[in-house]
């Protein structure tokens, strides 16, 4: 050791020869680096100059592939890159952790083009490491990594090192690497990095060095790295690579079916690539069927092959490195309905729940899956973290899933089906309480009353998934509980067409009495929903609902048949027997302390009572059922109470009560993401709008509910919004365009078959009539508007186009006809409290009165009403023929 000292020392400055004469393995490295720094010293001298480093420049980068689309993450590689501090020479540390070299990772899933970045950030940068890049390609993507000490003896040898000098083992050139590089300007691009582990001893530690790594994982272990994640493309930059690829004149021929394209491959460069070339090899291969060879989402993996580039084998590489545990529950999620993942997904697979998060940290480390940015929380409640998993990574994992012996995928099914019935159950015993009995403790973590209907919704794919796979592995009372749990959702999730009969079908062993009733109640309510409410009537007329017989056996049952009647009857347009049948139902309720349903009924109720021509019962009725929902804590329960008692709140002229309720109400659904309900809102708050003289507001809150309905191809509620519009424009003057709108809104309820709705309109149209001077035109129109209304017992509606078609008759001089429509609606709104109204068609009978030469009697009504009706004095002058319908 004396005589390896007394080298060091004589080379070295002291605190260098300090450091490196700790340890016999370091002392080893240090031997050699003396001697190669004295071979060229010697060299140098002979030659009797110094040989500029500039001349011994070593450029061993790989050639890049152009890159495309990534400019502002390259812009900000190159920033970091660019930024090298002169080589200091000073003291070298014996471990990188105490260096100042540069060290970036760029890490992300496969395919994602972390190579591309990285090389062409390499190049660009060249000028800024005069003493050259080096570049190993360590293999973390393929069979067999390289070793630690073989990437060493690569970047030694590239940096004039004999191999018959190299130290034998690892530390020992590292420690040479270090001693050569802390005076060099050098970029080292370490490429496919595999583990922490293999990188550790390859980083110099030289301030003017710096090193590129790519990997699949963060590399977290590595000292003073700093980390660039790469992410996939947006759909822009996507076009952009397979454009690159397929040829820019081909994708711009049919943007569209590019685009489509790029969804089906994930907008993943690799996938993006493969399609890219194979196209351009292919002229006769049109987008449109590569589009059709690529939506099979079963055969997508077998198209994305090209030449040597296959995304099949780039994911292989990184799943066959998983543990197993992780590889049989990251298949199974894969394998489920596609949707958001959460702690519970993974916590409900494994035999316990502590590997659940271990599973987890395995599959983001390499880049398998990602946390969902913030986490993706319960409604309402903690967060719970996110994931998301890329579609063709799904698909891969589903398909070696597939591959697993059937018995292991047998466990991992059962137990997730159980975890499936238990949550359910447990969320649908908060609505009935006689399931509580059922419940296992512990059955849905954090889960509470406040996020029960969001989870369900969520989680309605997978419920359905749940059943099916229950019947398969033949536990069908789990299948039958399942169901019945869903059964109060039905109002939260959307069931597939005719989907109900398989859903809700229970297995011939299944004998007990509350499972099958409420299985038959809820296809019987999927009945209704699907426009069939003479099913629902049969099917519940089984359970002795219409046959006289007594229900007092089971009379919670018995209460919530009577609200499914009730909505078959209102599907009916027979709106007298709803409002019978719902009365029924509150009460027997009410008896039994079923809260849920209470709320429930009470919301229908209201509106069968607004319809009936009650609106001050229906607040009523809507106020108790707010309050309930306030004090269960159901956010969405609370918000579709709001809108509705809003738009009852709209019919009884309080629009400044109203407009703050529907506000909250598309805010909540908004947060739940509920895009139905929200545009159901906005629709209601644009005639809200309205009635406060808000017109362009009002036009604004249906474009957006038309931006929500459109696409999700809800044409009935596209017909209710085009419809909304007729009364704006009018208002605006702009009859032609309401005329215009009212056609299409009639096209539209006739393609669905709605018979009330297309009453709505042709009323609507009655009045354009009357305003644009053609009353004898609106004659038709508005008695088809009466006869459906009347015919369904939607008082309030028909009383609307009973004074639309007096005012056309007194237009006409044809008056007892006149006096006959309007005291008929008057009848109706006086009934009921509807000041507004009221004396809207009182205007219009002092008007006909007039035109008679009746003024006496004229007078002395408007004196009468005056003095009872506060309203009728604010729309003094009002005239049917004239003003909008709703507004003063």
């Amino acid at each position: 050791m004396s005589t390896t000292g007394d080298l060091i020392f004589n080379v070295f400055a002291q605190p260098t020869a300090r450091v490196l004469s700790i340890g016999a393995t370091f002392v080893a490295g240090s031997l050699v680096a003396y001697q190669v720094v004295k071979a060229r010293r010697e060299e140098r001298e002979e030659s009797g100059r110094l040989v500029a480093s500039s001349q011994t420049r070593r450029h061993e980068l790989l050639r890049a592939d152009p890159l495309v689309g990534r400019e502002s993450l390259l812009a900000g590689l190159l920033a970091l890159l660019r930024d090298v501090p002169a080589p200091t020479g000073g003291s070298l540390p014996v471990d990188a952790a105490e260096g100042q070299a540069k060290i970036v990772v760029v890490h992300g899933a496969a395919g994602v083009g972390k190579t591309t970045l990285a090389l062409n950030a390499a190049h660009r940068v060249k000028d800024s490491y005069p003493d050259g890049q080096l570049y190993v390609n360590l293999q973390g993507d393929g069979d067999t990594p390289k070793t630690s000490g073989e990437a060493l003896e690569r970047l030694l040898v590239s940096l004039d090192v004999a191999r018959d000098d190299l130290p034998a083992d690892v530390d020992g050139r590292a420690a040479l690497l270090r001693s050569l590089t802390n005076d060099l300007r050098l970029l080292i691009v370490l490429d496919n990095a595999h583990r922490t582990e293999q990188v550790r001893p390859l980083l110099p530690v030289g301030a003017g060095c710096s090193v590129l790594i790519t990997s699949r994982k963060p590399l977290a272990g590595v000292a003073l790295r700093q980390a660039v994640p790469v992410s996939l493309p947006d759909e822009s930059e996507a076009l952009d690579v397979l454009a690159h690829y397929a040829g820019r004149e081909r994708i711009a021929g049919d943007p569209a079916v590019a685009l489509q394209i790029t969804r089906f491959c994930g907008r993943l460069p690799l996938a993006l690539r493969i399609v890219g070339s194979k196209l351009a090899q292919r002229p006769d291969l049109s987008l449109s069927r590569m589009q059709a060879r690529l939506s099979d989402e079963r055969l997508r993996l077998r198209e994305l092959v090209f030449d040597d580039d296959s995304l099949h084998a780039c994911l292989m590489l990184t799943y066959r490195d998983l543990e197993e545990s992780t590889r049989a529950a990251f298949g199974l999620i894969a394998s489920l309905p596609a949707g958001r993942l959460t702690d519970w997904h993974f916590e409900r697979i494994g035999p316990a729940g502590g590997a659940a998060f271990a599973t987890c940290d395995e599959l983001i480390e390499v880049s398998l899956m990602e946390a969902a940015e913030g986490g993706e929380g319960e409604e309402g409640g903690e967060a719970s973290t996110g994931y998301r998993v890329h579609d063709l990574v799904r698909v891969f994992a589903a398909e070696q899933y597939e591959l697993l012996p059937p018995q292991q995928r047998r466990r991992h099914e059962e137990r997730l089906v159980k975890a499936y019935r238990d949550a359910a159950v447990s969320l649908a015993a908060q609505r009935a309480p006689e399931l509580g009995a059922e419940v296992p403790s512990g059955s849905i973590g954090d889960l509470g009353p406040e996020s029960a209907a969001g989870w369900v919704s969520a989680e309605q794919e997978r419920l359905r998934w749940a059943i099916g796979r229950a019947r398969s592995l033949d536990m069908n009372a789990e299948a039958a509980e399942i169901g019945e749990a869903v059964s109060y959702f039905l109002d939260d999730i959307d069931l597939p067409p005719a989907s109900a009969d398989w859903l809700f079908d229970a297995s011939p062993s299944e004998t007990r009495p509350r499972v099958l009733a409420s299985l038959r109640r809820a296809r019987a309510s999927a009945a209704v929903a699907e426009g069939a409410p003479d099913t629902a009537l049969t099917l519940l007329a089984r359970n002795g609902l219409d046959d006289g017989r007594d229900d007092s056996a089971d009379p919670v049952g018995s209460a919530r048949d009577e609200m499914v009647v009730s909505r078959a009857y209102a599907a009916k347009k027979d709106f007298r027997e709803a409002l019978d049948h719902m009365t029924t139902a509150v009460d027997r309720l009410r008896a039994t302390d079923d809260t849920w349903h209470v709320l429930n009924s009470l919301e229908k109720l209201g509106e069968f009572q607004r319809w009936r021509g009650s609106p001050e019962s229906a607040e009523r009725s809507q106020r108790e059922a707010l309050r309930l929902a306030e004090r269960t804590g159901d956010l969405r329960a609370r918000a579709r109470l709001r809108r509705t008692l809003a738009e009852t709140l709209g019919y009884l002229r309080r629009p400044e009560e109203a407009a703050p309720l529907l506000e909250s109400a598309v805010h909540d659904f908004r947060v739940l993401n509920d895009r139905r309900w929200e545009g159901a809102s906005l629709y209601a708050l644009g005639k809200i709008y309205r009635l406060l003289g808000r017109r362009e507001d009002a036009r604004e809150r249906y474009d957006r509910a038309e931006e929500i309905f459109g696409p999700m191809g809800e044409r009935h509620w596209v017909g209710r919004v085009t419809n909304a519009r007729i009364r704006v424009l009018a208002g605006m003057g702009r009859l032609d365009e309401a005329e215009a709108r009212a056609r299409t809104a009639l096209s539209l309820f006739e393609q669905v078959g709605d018979e009330m709705w297309q009453a709505h309109t042709q009323r609507d149209i009655g009045w354009l009539h009357i305003k644009a001077g053609r009353p004898e035109t609106a004659l038709e129109p508005l008695t088809h508007a009466i006869d459906v209304t009347e015919r369904a017992g939607d008082a309030y509606a028909g009383s609307m186009a009973r004074h639309l078609r007096g005012v056309a008759y007194r237009e006409l001089g044809r008056y007892p006809e006149t006096h006959a429509d309007l005291e008929a609606a008057l009848g109706v709104y006086r009934a009921g409290s509807y000041e507004w109204n009221e004396a809207a068609v009182t205007h219009d009978v002092v008007l006909a009165l007039r035109a008679e030469g009746r003024t006496a009697e004229a007078d002395s009504l408007a004196e009468t009403t005056a003095a009872a009706n506060p309203v009728f004095i604010r729309m003094r002058g009002r005239d049917g023929a004239e003003a909008v319908p709703d507004e003063d």
